[in-house]
């Protein structure tokens, strides 16, 4: 098996992205390894306005700068990418097979799943690497969480 070389940090504008920042920054850390913000911006997907589009992407490239704070102040070297496209496919070509992929789940369920998918889900079933997909309300884990597992053992 091979050894993590990055942890990857898909983002959106949700606030459950800066907890998969945290939980990214926390676990690069760890490794000592660097992490990669990407964020995707989908509108060209879909017929919109130049001036809605630029709207867009300056809200995304705020998102990463946003995350990009966070994962810095854990001491973590961080590049940034914003990508366009479909995110769940424009994530997955970004990452490599040694990569680990730490991302946010908004939790859709019913109609909102159907009818818009789910990146996480989509992101998991296709990319080459280890996926650790955040809940909303997840547990950060702390160092001493990790001493406390170690000595059960």
């Amino acid at each position: 098996m091979k050894g993590i070389n990055r942890v990857v940090i898909p983002v959106d504008t949700s606030d459950v992205s800066k907890v998969a920042a945290e939980q990214g920054a926390f676990f690069a850390k760890l490794l000592n390894v660097e992490v990669s913000i990407i964020s995707v911006n989908d509108s060209r997907q879909y017929m919109l306005s130049k001036i809605l589009e630029e709207k867009i992407q300056k809200e995304k490239q705020f998102a990463i700068d946003e995350v990009k704070k966070i994962t810095e102040e854990q001491g973590v070297m961080t590049t940034t990418k914003l990508a366009a496209g479909a995110p769940a496919i424009e994530i997955v070509k970004y990452v490599k097979d040694d990569d680990l992929i730490v991302m946010a789940s908004k939790g859709k369920k019913g109609f909102n799943k159907f009818f818009l998918g789910s990146v996480s889900e989509e992101v998991l079933k296709t990319a080459p690497c280890a996926v650790m997909v955040i809940k909303e309300k997840t547990k950060k884990w702390t160092v001493d969480d990790f001493t406390t597992l170690i000595k059960e053992k």
